[in-house]
């Protein structure tokens, strides 16, 4: 999701509610569709239409059925602006789905549109085409939200257009008089994270504070950590993750926007690897693991492969035998190959290892299903094999 998503994509999809109703078996639904069994997936979802809609038109257009949850949206006499969102939102997690937005939208006119639907039109324009072709949006009938523009002003910095999306921030602010939310802010601290220096992220976060009155949550101090380990200020960038969970847990703050994340344990372990700091990464991948958040595949291969560099061969192999364990169910497709990077034997059993990490992981546990979905994000293990091998780098 990272290509194309930062703040304001995160916003687009919980808005959209991708599947937050979990009487809706999300698992099995996948699995039947990737079988082709699509009577049984009618079994399965046929009895929690009248009682979870939203939920069952999300999860099907989750997995790819856009067609099957547009039938059901059809058949309901009063379909609202959240229903016709919850099929649209999920179409922008990959490519070549987000250009049956448009169609899908206007095969629904008598569905209510709100800013949200707007947003993700404009993004799904955004992704197939280029953000110019959705700026029209922004002069329609009725005034632009201020989803609809941080929607086109993500998508510019996407594009490595810094210019466009600092007009169109002017545009939003002075012109219309839109105060930007933390969503917003977001979109402009992610890029400068990855292209701006450790000073413009830290100005951006204390206007953020202090001229707009907004909390900084994850996604800020993700920025915060990813600028520091890009310019190789780890210690720095170690000390905002310690202040960032010891924040949360001062303030008792569950909610998910608030809380160290997949991306947070990514961007940390990332930064403590490209530092050869392996031991400390490892504490921090374990962390996550605790913590049920999971860093990107990429990140994993890079620690593994470093541990083992590094004659830390038995910790990289306890780090892929504890992943196997605690998610056998997920652990499949490119996440298999982590076994050759760790000198396992890919498909054995490998019982020594595992006795070995019973012993020196005793206190991880798995999570259950439910608990997989619901932590799953941007990054996250879970994420990458609940959406489809490939689905992250077309999202």
């Amino acid at each position: 999701m990272a290509a194309f998503f930062s703040a304001s994509g995160r916003r687009l999809l919980s808005t959209a509610a991708a599947v937050s109703d979990y009487a809706v078996p999300i698992a099995r639904i996948r699995n039947l569709a990737r079988a082709g069994r699509l009577a049984d997936i009618d079994a399965t979802v046929a009895p929690l239409i009248p009682a979870h809609p939203k939920a069952v038109i999300s999860a099907l257009s989750v997995v790819g059925l856009s067609d099957q949850a547009s039938a059901i949206l059809s058949t309901i006499p009063s379909p609202t602006s959240e229903l016709l969102n919850a099929l649209l939102g999920p179409l922008l997690r990959r490519r070549r789905h987000a250009e049956l937005v448009p169609g899908l939208l206007n095969a629904h006119p008598s569905a209510p549109r709100n800013a949200v639907t707007w947003s993700i039109l404009a993004k799904s324009l955004c992704i197939t085409k280029g953000a110019d072709e959705a700026l029209y949006l922004l002069h329609g009938e009725e005034p632009p939200s201020l989803h609809l523009y941080t929607a086109i002003i993500d998508s510019y910095y996407k594009e490595k257009k810094p210019h466009r999306a600092e007009e169109l921030w002017r545009d939003m602010v002075d012109k219309h008089g839109i105060a930007p939310d933390a969503a917003a802010y977001n979109v402009r601290i992610t890029y400068k994270s990855t292209a701006g220096t450790v000073e413009e992220v830290k100005e951006l976060i204390r206007a953020m504070r202090e001229e707009a009155g907004l909390q900084p949550d994850a996604v800020s101090y993700n920025g915060l950590i990813r600028v520091l380990g890009r310019h190789k200020r780890v210690d720095e960038a170690l000390e905002v993750y310690r202040g960032f969970q010891e924040k949360v847990g001062a303030e008792g703050n569950t909610e998910a926007k608030s809380t160290p994340d997949c991306s947070t344990y990514t961007a940390m372990v990332r930064a403590l690897c490209n530092a050869e700091r392996w031991s400390e990464a490892e504490d921090v991948f374990y962390e996550g693991v605790k913590r049920r958040k999971v860093v990107e595949l990429g990140t994993v291969r890079k620690l593994v492969v470093g541990l083992n560099k590094a004659g830390k061969g038995r910790a990289a192999r306890r780090v892929v035998v504890g992943l196997r364990k605690k998610f056998p169910d997920h652990f499949n497709g490119p996440w298999q190959e982590l076994e050759k990077d760790a000198g396992l034997t890919p498909g054995a059993s490998n019982e020594e290892e595992d006795a070995e990490e019973d012993e020196q992981q005793p206190a991880k546990t798995a999570a259950t299903a439910k608990e997989r979905f619901e932590e799953s994000g941007e990054g996250c293990f879970w994420s990458s094999t609940w959406l489809g091998p490939g689905d992250e780098k077309d999202m």
